[in-house]
């Protein structure tokens, strides 16, 4: 018997052993021969993964064991093997209990190992290993690189980035999904493009004037739809104290660039262009818009109309559906029609 090596979970190796008659020739394993791994002083037999090739390569009693040493075979890490002849006869002389071999998995402290097997590990002529960032114990622990000399080309100096100025002429260029997280000390500089602000505070009095808006900044182009409305302005932001003295005067004088065939051309877009939806199936309200009460009007003109001697019915546009409805009474001397209601 012979220890053939330890190996790692999942390797796949070989090992070869001879079989002899009585006489001391080679002879050939036969009768169904079977090779099973015991793993240290269990009795549990294991048979898979192992593959047994007698007279291996026309060699008479030349065999070539082939172990495939994966978990779902039933190997174990840190485990010692012996490789047993469980059933088999040489020359018509059972051979079973024979141990041909002895293997390990990962059960040996001494050497370097690979955790991938076929790895190797590159080691200087004076001893240092080659080391991955990846596989560095505690690689986020703060370490003092005092002892180490950074080159000037490659290094970052913190301290001076925070106290020195940026002086004129110097172009700091940020990423797109930068942030600046504090903008305290911008006294003398020229912000020159802001986008997305949005708070401003502690712009002294008359910061903002006319005079320091550059003619056609502020159009209507410049605002986003729906940028000024009455959600956007704050309550009481714009009152009496906030309108400069002539604003007022400059609000009339647009008013009164007004005149009368302007008021005229809306009111005959209204009569003459506009259209109007008839009224739908509901009560009509007592107090309602002008244009409604004119419509009601011409919905009891124009559409169909049916009279019980119990019931006044008005139709939809469709001539089926009845939108309003009134009670109708005739005692022999008053004709009593009740307030329209809705259908139907």
């Amino acid at each position: 018997m012979a220890y053939i090596g330890d190996f790692n979970l999942g390797d796949t190796f070989d090992t070869k052993f001879t079989t002899r008659q009585i006489s001391g020739a080679p002879s050939t394993l036969s009768s169904s021969p079977v090779i099973s791994a015991y793993v240290g002083n269990s009795t549990t037999e294991i048979t898979a993964g192992i593959t047994l090739s007698v007279d291996f390569d026309s060699r008479t009693g030349l065999n070539n064991v082939r172990i495939v040493a994966t978990s779902g075979n039933g190997y174990a890490t840190a485990s010692n093997y012996q490789l047993v002849i469980t059933t088999g006869t040489v020359n018509s002389v059972s051979v079973v209990g024979e141990v041909i071999a002895e293997f390990s998995i990962e059960n040996r402290s001494a050497g370097l190992k690979p955790t991938v097997a076929g790895r190797t590990l590159d080691v200087s002529t004076t001893g240092e290993a080659g080391v991955d960032w990846a596989n560095v114990g505690s690689p986020t622990t703060t370490v003092g690189l005092t002892g180490t000399t950074i080159a000037t080309t490659q290094k970052v100096d913190i301290e001076t980035i925070k106290t020195n100025p940026v002086v004129n002429g110097g172009t700091i260029t940020f990423p797109t999904n930068a942030t600046v997280a504090s903008t305290t000390n911008i006294t003398a500089g020229t912000v020159t493009t802001a986008t997305n602000v949005t708070t401003v505070n502690g712009l002294a009095a008359n910061v903002i004037t006319a005079t320091s808006i550059n003619s056609g900044a502020i159009t209507n182009a410049k605002f986003a739809a729906g940028a000024i409305d009455a959600t956007a302005i704050a309550a009481d932001a714009i009152g009496a104290s906030e309108l400069a003295a002539d604003a007022v005067s400059e609000i009339q004088s647009g008013l009164s660039t007004l005149v009368a065939s302007d008021v005229k051309t809306q009111v005959v877009a209204a009569l003459a262009s506009d259209t109007y939806a008839e009224p739908g199936q509901g009560t009509p309200a007592a107090t309602t818009t002008l244009a409604a009460k004119i419509n009601y009007l011409f919905k009891a003109w124009r559409n169909k109309h049916t009279q019980t001697a119990t019931e006044y019915d008005l139709y939809n546009d469709d001539a089926v559906t009845v939108d309003q409805k009134a009670a109708v009474s005739d005692d022999g001397t008053t004709f009593t029609r009740g307030e329209v209601a809705t259908g139907p």
